[in-house]
């Protein structure tokens, strides 16, 4: 059943409504272009918040009264209201005003509201031609260096909409995260596999293709709910785009002029949909969406991006254009010192920032599973190329980084591989008595399909770094951290197939503060 199809365009679009209706604390919001009729609720994209700060927070809409005609709004700006309050029921305002929704941003909306108090729960709503949106809940983060006791987040991957329902988000909002990270593949731009609801079209190749796409996503109700729980953090895998492209090099096409106006496109669309700083704002070439979270002095978050500046994979057959199975024997440049993963500028911001690390725990959170994952048995060494296993040079270059800083407690996080995986990741992976530098957490998928258990399985062998493997679940994990010890659930469906499904905890590891490496709890 085509769940999101294209709703018919409306016929009285350009007729007039408004007469300055008020909403308490915003005052009468008028225009300066001509007058619009939303026959539907122009806010049915929801509501969203992001890129917490200690003093304020993004938040975020977009009008959309009919998400799949492009045209259910004319090309022109269009005001809208907002405000921020202090309590749940909207009356303890502190913060308002009016920003417009611009044609040329799909009319979305991104308030960078400041001056806000930290480490506490703010409500937010916006308003346009007397519609008023859903309030959502935001929360600032502690300043940093603020002495803070606990910490409870959930971190996400790979939410295909065709293979399965997003359950996982109202899980979230039942275990009452304070944020959320997204570690990639948001959206998909491909089909295949069981599905149980379809895209809005073909595989996107234009703006208007993707914009149909974020909307489609962005209708469906459980993810709606859990960007109105809490703010979130971004950064992109390579579905958002296509499938594993490399910065300017595509997976899909041998043409790199039609390739970059697609990523550009995608890149755009991204922004338009998702509640970012306007540091990250498009602007032309790409976008800034690698940043640093600090939580009080409790946490560090350096959130990378693994997508936008690394060279190209290793070593590809000129009829292949996708990562692949590589044995490294077979690769004169794998091991080539100036292949990088996240490029020199990414690379030297985020090693000042490790030298001036100065929180309880210290976390990179990437796309890509960083540990050393030997996918060939016996003697032979095999590394899936679009992975941190096919940039070596690179990832040496980042524990090198930690080892000489000596940053305490390194927590890697990653998606992508619809799996768990919890490792030990060590200085020397091919030495078992080497030093463990981090620990790392691997989630599963949303919703996205793997069949790679046996295989899996049988590859564990020849990685005893890796403490636990599932590629069975799909599901998130929720992480619960205090001075101490480091909580991480993972969190599965019974059936994602199922809107209505229920979940459980498949397994919960620990670290200690002090002593890397997770431990079954």
């Amino acid at each position: 059943m085509t769940e999101f199809a294209p709703t018919r365009r409306s016929l009285l679009r350009g007729a007039a409504l408004w007469a300055g209706a008020t909403v308490a604390g915003l005052g009468p919001v008028k225009r300066a272009v001509g007058k619009t009729l939303f026959l539907n609720d122009p806010f049915q994209l929801g509501v969203a918040s992001g890129d917490a700060v200690a003093d304020g927070v993004v938040i975020w809409t977009r009008l959309a009264p009919d998400p799949f005609d492009p045209e259910a709004l004319p090309p022109e700006a269009i005001l809208v209201g907002w405000e921020v309050a202090a309590d749940e029921a909207m009356k303890k305002i502190v913060a308002h005003g009016q920003v417009w929704a611009r044609p040329d941003m799909a009319h979305s909306v991104h308030v960078d509201v400041r001056g806000l108090e930290p480490h506490r729960p703010y409500f937010y709503r916006f308003q346009c031609e007397g519609v008023v949106s859903r309030t959502g809940r935001a929360l600032t983060m502690p300043t940093p260096r603020m002495a803070v006791d606990r910490m409870r987040f959930a971190f996400a991957s790979c939410s295909h909409l065709e293979q399965g329902y997003f359950s996982a988000y109202r899980d979230m909002v039942k275990e009452d995260p304070a944020f959320i990270v997204h570690l990639g593949d948001y959206i998909y731009e491909s089909s295949g596999g069981t599905t149980v609801r379809h895209h809005p079209g073909p595989e996107p190749r234009t703006l208007q293709d993707y914009r149909l796409y974020h909307a489609a996503y962005k209708l469906d109700p459980d993810l709606q709910a859990a960007h109105a729980h809490c703010p979130w953090f971004f950064t992109w895998d390579d579905h958002e785009v296509a499938n594993d492209y490399s910065k300017n090099e595509a997976p899909t096409t041998l043409d790199p002029a039609a390739f970059m106006q697609r990523k550009l496109a995608a890149y755009k669309a991204y922004y338009e949909h998702m509640p970012l700083r306007p540091y990250a704002t498009f602007n032309g070439n790409g976008m800034t969406l690698y940043q640093r979270v600090l939580f009080g002095d409790l946490a560090q978050f350096d959130i990378t991006d693994a997508r936008q500046y690394r060279d190209a994979l290793p070593c590809q057959p000129p009829d292949w254009h996708a990562g692949r199975l590589l044995d490294i024997t077979e690769c004169a440049d794998y091991m080539n010192p100036s292949r990088t993963m996240l490029g020199k500028v990414q690379e030297k911001w985020l090693r000042d920032g490790f030298a001036n690390a100065g929180t309880r725990w210290n976390v990179l959170a990437h796309s890509l599973m960083f540990s050393d994952f030997d996918q060939i048995q016996g003697p032979q060494r095999g590394v899936y190329t679009d992975s941190w296993g096919g940039y070596p040079a690179a990832r040496r270059q980042l524990l090198d980084m930690v080892k000489q800083r000596k940053v305490p407690n390194v927590i890697t996080l990653a998606g992508d591989i619809h799996s768990f995986f919890i490792s030990d990741v060590k200085d020397d992976p091919l030495d078992s008595s080497s030093a463990v530098l981090m620990s790392e957490f691997v989630g599963t998928s949303i919703t996205s399909e793997s069949y790679n258990a046996a295989n899996f399985a049988s590859w564990m062998a020849e990685n005893p770094h890796i403490k636990f493997c599932d590629d069975t679940h799909r599901g998130y994990v929720m992480c619960d951290v205090n001075k101490d010890v480091w909580r991480a659930d993972l969190r599965i469906a019974a059936n994602v197939r199922q809107r209505e499904t229920a979940f459980s905890t498949l397994k919960t590891f620990v670290v200690e503060n002090g002593r890397p490496g997770p431990q079954v709890a």
